[in-house]
Order: C-alpha cells, then sequence, then structure tokens
C-alpha cells in the first residue's frame, strides 16, 4: 500500500515508520525544508520537501492510497495563537484538500481536542461535551477546531478517521519537546507541581494503535488512544518517576497562580503553559479497546523507557 505521511519526522512518526516498513508500505513523507529527514531516508522512505501547502502536499501524497497527518504545533501561550490556527486547523483543511480524495484519511489530533475534565477520577470518553471556556486555552481550542474540519470531511462524504492520542512519553523524543519533564526531574531543576493531571501513554503503544485505526476505525469516529493506568495526577506521576528510577525529589505542590511566577526549570514557566497544566486531562480508551483492540504496556515501564534516554 502506497502511503503518505506528515509529521513522519517526530516523536509519534518515527515510531509509526517502522512499523508501516515492516508490513511491507510504500512511504512518501512530507518534510519542511532544513529538518533532519535523515532516518527516514535511510529506510528508503521517499522524501518530499515543502511546507503543509497544498501543492507540496499533492505532490507528495500522489497516488496514496492512505494518509496520516501527524503535522502539527504545540504551544499554550496566547500570542500564538495565530501559529497555532494556522498549522493546527489550517494545516488540516490544506492537507485534506491535498491528498487524494479516495484515500482514507487518519487525523492524529489529542486528548486536549476531547477538553478537560472535571476532576480526578472522572475520565472523558469520546462522547465528553468540550466546555466552552475551554477555547481560552489556545491549544485545547485549536486542536479542537482542526479535528472538526476533519470530521467535517467525513461528513461530506471523506473516508476520514481520528486518533485522539494521550500524552506521549517513552523512549525516542528526539525534540524533547513531551518529555522534558521528565529530563528536568531527573537532572534536579523540577521541584514543584501544579494541581491536575494528564493521561499519559507509552507513543510505540500509539503507533501500533494508529495502525489498528487506520484497519478498523469507523468512517466520521473519533478514538482516545491512551493509558487508563497513566491518567496520573501531577504528584503521582514524578511519584512514579522517582521510584521506577531511584531518584526521588521532594516535590511541593503550589497553586496554579503561585506556579505561573515559579522558576520550575532553568527558565520559568510559561503562565500559560502552567494554566493548561492545572487542569485535568483523564480519558478512558474503552472505545480503542473494545472497537480496534488497542492495548498498552504498563505504564511503569514507559516511564523507565523514558527515563533512560536521559540518563
Amino acid at each position: 500500500m502506497r502511503v503518505f505521511l506528515t509529521g513522519a519526522t517526530g516523536f509519534l512518526g518515527r515510531h509509526l515508520v517502522p512499523l508501516l516498513l515492516e508490513r511491507g508500505d510504500e512511504l512518501r513523507a512530507l518534510v519542511r525544508p532544513g529538518t533532519d529527514a535523515g532516518m527516514l531516508e535511510a529506510r528508503g522512505v521517499g522524501v518530499v520537501r515543502g511546507e503543509l501547502e497544498m501543492e507540496a502536499i499533492r505532490r507528495a501524497s500522489d497516488g496514496c492510497e492512505l494518509a496520516f497527518h501527524m503535522a502539527g504545533i504545540v504551544s499554550h501561550q496566547p500570542s500564538d495563537l495565530e501559529t497555532l490556527r494556522a498549522v493546527n486547523v489550517e494545516g488540516v483543511r490544506r492537507a485534506l484538500e491535498g491528498v487524494p480524495p479516495d484515500a482514507r484519511f487518519v487525523h492524529v489530533s489529542s486528548v486536549a481536542a476531547v477538553g478537560p475534565n472535571p476532576g480526578p477520577g472522572q475520565p472523558g470518553d469520546e462522547t465528553q461535551p468540550f466546555a466552552e471556556w475551554a477555547m481560552r486555552l489556545p491549544y485545547a481550542a485549536t486542536k479542537r477546531n482542526g479535528e472538526a474540519v476533519a470530521l467535517a470531511a467525513a461528513g461530506e462524504g471523506r473516508d476520514v478517521v481520528v486518533a485522539n492520542p494521550g500524552f506521549l512519553i517513552g523512549p525516542g523524543d528526539v525534540y524533547g519537546v513531551s518529555t522534558w519533564h521528565v529530563r528536568r526531574y531527573l537532572q534536579g531543576f523540577i521541584r514543584t507541581h501544579v494541581p491536575g493531571g494528564l493521561s499519559n501513554v507509552d507513543a510505540r503503544d500509539v503507533a501500533a494503535g494508529l495502525l489498528q485505526l487506520a484497519e478498523k476505525g469507523r468512517t466520521g469516529e473519533r478514538y482516545i488512544l491512551t493509558s487508563r493506568e497513566g491518567n496520573l495526577s501531577h504528584a503521582e506521576f514524578f511519584r512514579r518517576v522517582g521510584e521506577v528510577t531511584g531518584v526521588k525529589r521532594h516535590m511541593l505542590s503550589v497553586p496554579q497562580a503561585v506556579g505561573a511566577r515559579l522558576p520550575v526549570a532553568p527558565w520559568p514557566l510559561h503562565a500559560g503553559e502552567v494554566r493548561a497544566a492545572s487542569h485535568w486531562w483523564h480519558y478512558d480508551p474503552a472505545k480503542a479497546e473494545r472497537e480496534l483492540g488497542f492495548s498498552v504496556r504498563p505504564i511503569d515501564e514507559t516511564i523507565a523507557a523514558t527515563a533512560e534516554q536521559y540518563r
């Protein structure tokens, strides 16, 4: 099968590409100019250089039967809202316009598009209403709007299915975007946390889940790909990191208003990042387990593999 990918050089893409090659697919990837594509080229992936624009996408995806749209940008700063919209919303629209209309289109969104939960012990699922106030969170809002573009295309007859991965950890985070907090904890720079929590999941398991989604996912449906065991408060997550690695540090819980001004790393976290982290982002993967056969490894195994790349 000929498969087209965006975001193939990222954390998730680096785990998905080998799985596709193992089953004999022919891969074409759109890669931005200046981005290192050596990993892809060494594996025989056809690399097409270009921005996330319709003509470049059309050129790279010509003849594909399956597309994985993983390209996206993460920021929680209101000042980055226009850039977030350009990539996370308009980028989805351009990808849909550029990919052959008869190809199955797997849009990789995020659990952020499902929205935060009321509190711990109340994990959300695919039917959870997106709180109106959460549209003030730039990343969540743009991922929600980008997902709406994909689902609207499904409503117009396109074969589109949506993945909502949890917050990725595990080995291979080449840019350090998703697992920086583990590295900073091990280095001793992070000693505080705010209330709230994330739904952590191994990027390797999500990559495998994307294959299952492409094969079994129902058109127009969204599927949460995360670890039930990975629904952890920030306090519990860092405690688990300490237990798994043997690097145990006393962590101080601080209110959101204080956390936005504390130097929890060599530089203070931006207020937008603290604001987003202070909510509960816990989710239930039951639909993906039931319909796709999705499964994950133990979260402590994932934490160990995450830490190992930094130790």
